[in-house]
């Protein structure tokens, strides 16, 4: 398939997924949540967001800043929404939900970076928009558990100190040339996310990048490869059983162990790819559960 013609498969398929995700949370839609857009400006810097806050809260909430999935080239606020609000209702957290440029028409680093920028705005801004800057964690699903990975690892020297927790669910680790047995058990048909699709996706990220080296292998794109891990915030690693992505998952938290963390691997047995937020099931429900409690202890 030529570029031209994946690039138009792309964009539609975007445009049905929220549509059929919101269909699928029809009449379930957690409440008492208030959604509403939030610009973050800095400079030059313009990164648009959706901030979500428990209803009639008006002292200063802990916040997550939280990045979707979507294979960096997919997925959207919309898609990510009703995950979104079943996060803050539980957690009774802020939850800013970041709209990060995606690839292939902005291939790799522009989304971290605007995840980076809006980080660095909601440092400054905390306080501003109600959130506690003492009370800042972050959070994110597959290619957005990728970022959120990243970002705590950068925030060790460009925010120290700041970022509390971070909640990785079946986080990218690592590229998909790595040699995971998992890629093999669940990287095929009838798998949500096989090994095919998780190649295109890395494609599509890193196609046209100035910055991608020949080594696949980047600090903003592949924390299982940084060199040093030390000093990272306690994270809860959230991981599918029937998922290609679980052993790089897995690996990832026992580096973070090996280096000093305190790290929580829950994993979801007969789950796959996908099951936390894109229908609420009970595989979601004891998930959200999971993640409350382990961030009801986050600031003690």
């Amino acid at each position: 398939m030529t570029p031209i013609f994946e690039l138009i498969k792309l964009r539609i398929l975007r445009r049905i997924l929220a549509p059929v995700i919101r269909l699928k949370w029809r009449g379930k839609l957690p409440a008492g949540v208030v959604a509403e857009p939030l610009g973050m400006a800095s400079g030059e810097t313009w990164v648009s967001a959706r901030r979500y806050t428990p209803a009639g809260e008006h002292r200063a909430l802990p916040v997550m800043l939280f990045f979707h999935g979507g294979g960096w080239v997919g997925f959207n606020l919309d898609t990510h929404d009703a995950l979104c609000r079943d996060l803050c209702r539980r957690t009774g957290h802020m939850v800013i939900s970041v709209d990060y440029r995606l690839a292939p028409e902005h291939p790799f680093p522009a989304g971290v970076q605007d995840c980076l920028d809006a980080l660095d705005w909601l440092v400054i801004n905390a306080a501003r928009i109600g959130a506690d800057p003492q009370r800042i964690c972050l959070g994110g699903d597959s290619a957005g558990g990728n970022l959120a990975a990243v970002l705590a690892l950068q925030a060790r020297s460009r925010h120290p100190g700041v970022i509390k927790g971070q909640v990785l669910i079946y986080p990218v680790t690592d590229h998909a040339s790595g040699d995971w047995p998992s890629h093999a058990r669940y990287g095929r048909k009838p798998y949500p996310l096989t090994c095919e699709s998780l190649a295109d996706l890395w494609r599509w990220y890193t196609a046209g990048s100035r910055e991608w080296p020949a080594s696949n292998s980047h600090d903003l794109a592949t924390p299982y490869r940084v060199a040093d891990l030390s000093g990272l915030p306690p994270a809860l690693v959230v991981l599918a059983e029937e998922d290609l992505l679980h052993d790089e998952g897995q690996a990832y938290a026992r580096r973070m162990q090996e280096a000093g963390a305190e790290v929580q691997v829950k994993t979801y047995a007969g789950q796959k790819h996908g099951f936390v937020g894109l229908e609420p099931t009970a595989a979601h429900e004891q998930a959200l559960a999971d993640i409350q409690a382990w961030m009801a202890r986050l600031y003690r």
